[in-house]
Formats: C-alpha cells, sequence, structure tokens
C-alpha cells in the first residue's frame, strides 16, 4: 500500500473493505482497541463487539498517528540503508538488498548474508522509533565488512551515537512481547 499524507473516514471504510486494514477481533480485549503495521497491511486489534462503522472517527485518528511516525515501507528502509551508509561509513557498506521480513525469529532483530550483501530486517522493528531502526541498520551494515562481533566490529557499529540507547530500547521491547505473548 502507498504511503500517504492523511486517511480520511472514507478512506479507513474503504481499506477494510479492499483488506488493506485488517479487523482482527479478540474476546479477551474488553475495551481497548490497537492500530499496527505488519508489512503493508495495517492491523486493528478490536474487541468482539467493536462497531468499525461507530468508531471510525477515532480509528482515523489512531492511523494517522501511527502514519506520521511511518517508516516502515520497503523505500523507506532502502533510503535508511543509504543513509547510514553515507553518515557513518562515506557510503563504502552498501547491502546489495534490504527488506522486511516475517521470517526472523523471536530474539533476532535482523541478519545479513555477508556473501550475498543480503540485509533482512523483521517487520516487528516496522514500529519502532526511526533511531532504533537506524541502529540496527548501522549494526547490519557492519557485517557486510565483518562478520563476528570483535571489538573492531563494535567500534564500527558503535558510530551511531544512540547504539547503547537502542540496545537498551530493544531489551525492552522484546520483554514486552514475551509478556504480551504469555497472557
Amino acid at each position: 500500500m502507498a504511503k500517504r499524507e492523511q486517511w480520511n473516514e472514507e478512506e479507513v471504510l474503504r481499506a477494510i473493505a479492499r483488506g488493506e486494514i485488517e479487523v482482527r477481533r479478540s474476546a479477551r480485549r474488553k475495551k481497548t482497541v490497537a492500530v499496527s503495521k505488519e508489512i503493508d497491511t495495517y492491523v486493528l486489534r478490536a474487541p468482539v463487539r467493536y462497531s468499525v462503522e461507530a468508531n471510525v472517527r477515532s480509528l482515523t485518528d489512531l492511523l494517522n498517528r501511527l502514519s506520521a511516525r511511518d517508516h516502515s515501507s520497503a523505500a523507506d528502509l532502502v533510503e535508511v540503508a543509504e543513509e547510514m551508509s553515507r553518515r557513518y561509513f562515506e557510503g563504502r557498506l552498501r547491502p546489495a538488498s534490504i527488506r522486511w521480513v516475517t521470517n526472523q525469529n523471536i530474539s533476532r532483530w535482523a541478519s545479513t548474508t555477508t556473501s550475498t550483501g543480503d540485509i533482512r530486517i523483521s517487520h516487528r522493528l516496522q514500529s519502532v522509533p526511526r533511531w532504533v531502526l537506524e541502529t540496527v541498520v548501522v549494526h547490519e551494515l557492519v557485517h557486510l565488512q565483518i562478520g563476528p562481533h570483535s571489538k573492531e566490529f563494535h567500534a564500527l557499529a558503535d558510530r551511531h551515537p544512540r547504539q547503547a540507547e537502542a540496545k537498551l530500547y530493544l531489551e525492552g521491547f522484546s520483554d514486552g512481547e514475551r509478556f504480551s505473548r504469555r497472557r
């Protein structure tokens, strides 16, 4: 789905009808709704009795807030990789491809195949702040040059000034994911 500036109520209802917004109803969810993005589909998690039509205005507001911080398209990911390569490595570290994937196991945020130059980023990172995504991309770009996590590797990966902060963020994010799966 193409990136959009603003959602309006009619577009929200049409997107639901086309399957661009998937409504997942849960008997366990009593009052709250949540909107997230999984690759190219928005997901609305709602109580069983939630009426999209009656709540389209608040749903539109939620989608507009999510869109305002969205960096989840394939083109956005390529742009982040190019920018990080220029900013921290004088443009030398460039992947052959970089893409969102859904097959990363739960303990892995991204992976790089050094022999082909392919970088895969977990779709779970589509909702994190951009600076967190940047640190993961920088880490994977370094793998294009250095495979193992050596001192030399970390010296290059730590060029992003928020690398340590992002590590803490991702640890908390991961703990939150584990906690929500146990419920």
